[in-house]
């Protein structure tokens, strides 16, 4: 068997609007607006890095999330990734919208908890425990949430 001949790596600009070997690229333009807001302003106001949230489009995609999924699957139930983006603001807006809680940590656990999702509409808990003489455990409160510990080996 004869070793593969060698071919240099070439480097080819991709074209908008036309089609390669991927497909046709598609381009997003920056946004000049945020929710009717010009985001010159808003980075004149709070400066750069300027990190923000709509909270129009956090529930106009959750809703055609629910509805696209609904359609299929009627007993669909969302919940919402704490790992994601735990701000409070931003939790408890898919909370309102009927979104769960998933979390992996006890830090996770009580911030669902401190934003009013009980722990039956808390999945999957995960707590990593290091070996310490006590396991300080927040999920006393509740033993409706699904839970899994890890790390307890030799206790």
């Amino acid at each position: 068997m004869d070793k593969p001949r060698y071919e240099r790596p070439m480097i080819r600009k991709l074209e908008t609007g036309m089609p390669n070997k991927f497909g046709t690229r598609n381009e997003m333009l920056p946004l000049t607006h945020l929710d009717g807001i010009a985001v010159k302003s808003l980075l004149q106001d709070h400066g750069s890095p300027l990190f923000v949230i709509s909270e129009r489009i956090l529930r106009d995609t959750f809703d055609r999330a629910g509805r696209a999924f609904t359609t299929r699957y009627p007993k669909v139930q969302f919940a919402w990734s704490y790992k994601t983006n735990y701000l409070d603001a931003v939790c408890r807006i898919y909370h309102q919208m009927g979104s769960w809680a998933e979390v992996v940590s006890g830090f996770e656990y009580d911030k669902a908890l401190h934003n009013g999702v009980p722990g039956s509409k808390t999945r999957p808990l995960k707590i990593f425990v290091k070996p310490s003489p006590t396991i300080p455990l927040s999920i006393s409160t509740t033993w409706t949430s699904c839970i899994r510990l890890s790390g307890l080996r030799g206790r």
